[in-house]
């Protein structure tokens, strides 16, 4: 059932251009109220001991919902905007583009970011002796392959499910940015940004960041 209490306790372990914008972005959507805890990546503070008894594997973003702990983005994000269906950010269950919701929320984890995830680190943020060049013609295949989609889906419509802004577009949308350069030849894609860039939550955290 949703969750009417708005007293809800949340505190969001987050740093800047990772995952963790996902829940944020959500949590400003939403307008919940939320402690933030600013975490600076590879610092040894994400290796200590006390941060491993929040997230096992050191990462963020975490999240501590009435005292419970969640880790996934995509999770949190999904979990959330359920409970507060009245916001409107996620289709209800009985909802004809439920299964559209769905379909888009694990796309983003099982199709779109794993190509993704292999060319960041293996032009970025591995160490250049770890890197695999032969990676990547395959991953920016795979990757392009996910732009070609969405920027059909995205060619007559303004957001994934319609005209109308949701989570899906929260956990895309951030996750787009990640290499803007690659999208410059999907005129879809660029307007549909655009479009987010223009969202105040967005711009709120643009501002605090």
């Amino acid at each position: 059932m949703p969750h009417k209490d708005a007293c809800m306790q949340i505190e969001l372990y987050y740093a800047p251009q990772t995952r963790s914008i996902r829940p944020r972005w959500l949590l400003e959507e939403l307008g919940l109220p939320y402690q933030m805890h600013p975490m600076e990546l590879f610092d040894e503070t994400m290796r200590s001991r006390a941060y491993r008894s929040i997230h096992p594997l050191g990462q963020v973003p975490a999240i501590r919902i009435d005292g419970k702990i969640m880790i996934e983005s995509v999770a949190m994000c999904h979990w959330l905007a359920d409970q507060y269906l009245e916001k409107g950010l996620a289709p209800v269950h009985d909802s004809p583009i439920r299964k559209d919701y769905e379909q888009w929320m694990f796309f983003l984890p099982g199709t779109m970011e794993p190509p993704l995830m292999d060319i960041l680190m293996h032009t970025v943020l591995l160490p250049e002796k770890y890197r695999v060049p032969e990676i990547l013609p395959l991953a920016r295949r795979r990757y392009t392959q996910s732009l070609i989609l969405l920027n059909k889906v995205l060619s007559d419509r303004s957001y994934l499910l319609g005209e109308t802004f949701s989570v899906t577009d929260i956990v895309i949308g951030a996750t787009l940015r990640w290499l803007p350069g690659e999208m410059e030849r999907f005129e879809a894609l660029q307007d549909y940004i655009q479009r987010l860039d223009q969202r105040p939550a967005w711009q709120r955290i643009c501002r605090d960041s």
